[in-house]
Order: C-alpha cells, then structure tokens, then sequence
C-alpha cells in the first residue's frame, strides 16, 4: 500500500492518535516514495537508546548536541516536514524535531508532549518547556511567553491557554499546514496533488474541496 493510502486510511482511527511516529512518517513519504516509513520508526529507536530516560537528557542528546537542528538556513524547505528526511539530515523546523523528541520520551517513559504555540512549536514535560529548535533550551513556564516574543516577534496577547499540550492530530494537521504554505508558494502540481490527498482525509478540512481542485489545475 502506497504511504498517501496508508495515511488516509488510518487518520481517522482512534489508534492514530497513539502512533505519531507512524503517522508522521507516512507524511514525509507520501511525497518521496522511496523512504520507508519503517526506518524512521528504527531510527527513532537508535536515538531513544542513546538517551537517558529524562527529560534533560533527551534535550541534550537529541539537540544541544548539534545531532538534530534547527534548519536556519532553508527554513521553507518542504523536506523540513518530512520526518526521514529530517532523522537524515539532522535538519528540521519546530514541529518536526518536537515530533522526535516526543517519540524518543514515549520510548522511555517519559511524557513528553506537543506545544503548538502561535508561530513556533515547543514541547512540554512536566513544569519545563523546552525549545528543540533552539539547541533544546528548556524554560520555566513563565520564561515561555519571553522566549517567544523572541523567536516569533508577534506582539498579540498572550493566552495562557496556549501552553496547553497538542494532541496528535493537532499535530498533524499543523505539519500539513506548513507544508500547505509552502507548496501553494511553490505551485508545483506533482506534491500539490499528494497534499490534497493527504488534507482531504480530514473532515474537518472538507471545506478545502475546491481550493484543492485549483491547486491540482495543471494536471486537468
């Protein structure tokens, strides 16, 4: 089965919810069908086995290392949304990188979840916040809104709300979401076609119907 088949057909199951890994994965293959899914599960294990089971030591291992980064110098590279591509290059945007931290602490125990703040991405554990694009910093939760007038620069009130953890498909939408900005940007048809795919196995984006069918015009 093809990874856009696969992706459509177990989004809407409750197990997705379980399997972020699985389910980013099959995102980032979707628009390279020669990656596998199954390595990025494998590499994923081989970086939880080189943590100690904390949160600390995930931030450190993972990305004050240098091992995964912050793509600061192509920041709309698409393949920064592509999880293998990510785990091979050691370069990603927000999301992505929180996406293997949270694998990695499921696969020692340790609750790490997503963060989707106005902008950026973060993850949460316990009472710290920690920042994987940024060297894997880790703030106390009232350094957080600081931190990310400096990153982002936006000056909107500050919801506490906000640093509420994101569920997965939350999660994956919003990978979905970026990579919406960029290839409409693009307009290349080929990935467009994948990415209507991919959002329309969503009910809630069933109001996207025609945008897709612009987006897909060359192929018509």
């Amino acid at each position: 089965m093809e990874s856009a088949d696969r992706f459509i057909e177990l989004v809407n199951r409750p197990a997705s919810e379980a399997h972020l890994d699985l389910m980013a994965a099959l995102i980032g293959a979707s628009f390279d069908p020669a990656a596998d899914p199954g390595s990025v599960i494998l590499d994923l294990d081989r970086l939880a086995d080189d943590c100690a089971p904390s949160f600390e030591s995930v931030m450190t291992t993972l990305f004050a290392s240098g091992r995964l980064r912050g793509n600061r110098g192509d920041y709309g590279d698409p393949r920064n949304s592509y999880l293998h591509h990510v785990l091979q290059s050691g370069l990603g945007i927000p999301i992505t990188l929180s996406v293997c931290a949270i694998e990695v602490g499921r696969r020692l125990g340790i609750d790490i979840r997503g963060v989707g703040l106005p902008g950026h991405f973060l993850v949460v554990c316990g009472d710290g916040y920690g920042d994987p694009f940024h060297a894997g910093r880790i703030y106390e939760a009232d350094e957080v809104e600081a931190a990310w007038r400096r990153t982002t620069g936006l000056q909107q009130p500050f919801d506490p709300r906000l640093l509420h953890p994101t569920h997965s498909r939350s999660i994956l939408l919003r990978m979905l979401n970026n990579l919406k900005a960029t290839l409409v940007a693009m307009d290349d048809p080929a990935p467009l076609r994948v990415l209507s795919r991919l959002r329309g196995a969503f009910p809630e984006l069933a109001d996207e119907t025609k945008e897709h069918a612009r987006w897909v015009r060359h192929w018509n």
